[in-house]
């Protein structure tokens, strides 16, 4: 039998659903110099989406999976001889790099840079795909790039692409079924309609909802959750299924609340943050954690009751600029530091002196090859070096 997933597989960018505005963005970026990240939540249609384009602009599409790649030789042969060789017919080319966050900062130490270093030389376009742009171990590719979100799509759009499905395959259905089955997905439409064909018993839809399972949300489901509903049983402590810490969740709400509430309702928004911050600094002072609670409380209900309604328009939401340059700064002291460790074994001396004092005065010197096999420099400290 084959899956649906595959069977219903979009064959231009016109039956991808919910990515209109990605899809415009792509078609005017593809053209240029600039590599593309392609970024999102899982089953928003990253992959399809390129696959797609490539058919209607009558390209070869060479797909590679970064996990088929995982250290510095198998880069080079792969991806350095992909992004040089001509199409097999003649054609133009899209090299896509799929899951590109899934390699790892520790094991495929270096993978980054190696890929990174091979994008200057590609004779043709390069498409990334993955779920956090920016996590750390992508800063250097990131800035070289150009950023194209895909968002969570719609439950509106995903229970009418199931009822299509549904028809198509003559399934009966009762509408509350399929509804909750949509509302279940949260904005991937893979998993949609996978658990749309497993709960298929002799033609019919057989669906009954599962408890609220007890696992991790993105950061966007969260801030959907809170900014479109005015519902305190579905938003109280919904953070607690986040994956970043608090202190960053609070980044992100101060940094979206303006982009879906207007005057009244923002004033009151931010009384509730503010509140948050009262009882944050009584933890502080006097480790009362009990006020955590109403932390909770005001970051979540507490904002999402400060609407009148619902809003209507959908919003990319986006992670505070302040958080990128505090990554950005923690990474160049981290290549600062490594490098300073190992020059203060060298030199037999301090870390703290070698930063302060040897570092300064060596740098220029670390762009020599024999110091920096002798200092035995990694592939990331050295690609800093040279930048």
């Amino acid at each position: 039998m084959i899956p649906w997933v595959k069977k219903y597989q979009p064959k231009s960018t016109t039956e991808i659903i919910g990515q209109k505005e990605a899809i415009e963005k792509v078609k005017r970026t593809l053209s240029k110099t600039k590599p593309i990240i392609l970024y999102g939540p899982t089953g928003v249609g990253k992959t399809s989406l390129v696959h797609s384009l490539a058919k209607e602009l009558n390209l070869e599409i060479l797909e590679i999976n970064s996990s088929d790649v995982r250290n510095k030789e198998n880069i080079n042969q792969v991806v350095g001889n992909s992004l040089q060789q001509q199409s097999l017919f003649f054609k133009g080319k899209i090299i896509l790099i799929d899951e590109i966050d899934a390699l790892s900062g520790t094991k495929d130490r270096g993978c980054i840079q190696a890929i990174t270093a091979l994008l200057k030389d590609s004779k043709h376009p390069i498409v990334f795909t993955c779920s956090n742009p920016y996590d750390n171990k992508l800063s250097n590719l990131r800035q070289k790039c150009t950023l194209i979100e895909l968002p969570e799509i719609n439950s509106k759009d995903i229970l009418t692409k199931l009822k299509d499905i549904a028809k198509k395959e003559n399934i009966k259905f009762a509408e509350e079924d399929i509804k909750k089955l949509s509302q279940k997905s949260k904005g991937d439409l893979r998993a949609a309609i996978n658990d749309l064909q497993s709960n298929i018993i002799k033609g019919e839809l057989k669906y009954e909802i599962e408890n609220e399972r007890d696992t991790e949300e993105s950061i966007t489901y969260c801030l959907n959750m809170i900014f479109k509903s005015r519902s305190l049983s579905s938003t109280l402590n919904i953070f607690d299924k986040a994956k970043e810490d608090l202190d960053t969740c609070v980044l992100w709400l101060d940094e979206n609340l303006p982009k879906e509430y207007n005057s009244e309702e923002l004033k009151r928004a931010y009384e509730n943050l503010s509140r948050a911050d009262v009882f944050k600094g009584r933890i502080m002072r006097w480790q009362h954690w009990r006020y955590l609670i109403y932390i909770n409380t005001y970051l979540t209900s507490g904002v999402a009751l400060s609407k009148d309604k619902r809003p209507g328009k959908i919003i990319s939401y986006k992670p505070t600029g302040r958080i990128l340059k505090l990554w950005q700064a923690k990474m160049r002291n981290a290549k600062k530091k490594s490098i300073s460790t190992k020059l203060a074994e060298a030199t037999h001396t301090s870390v703290k002196r070698a930063i302060k004092h040897t570092f300064p005065y060596l740098k220029n010197c670390l762009h020599d090859k024999k110091i920096q096999e002798e200092l035995n420099l990694a592939e990331d400290e050295i690609s800093w070096i040279e930048k």
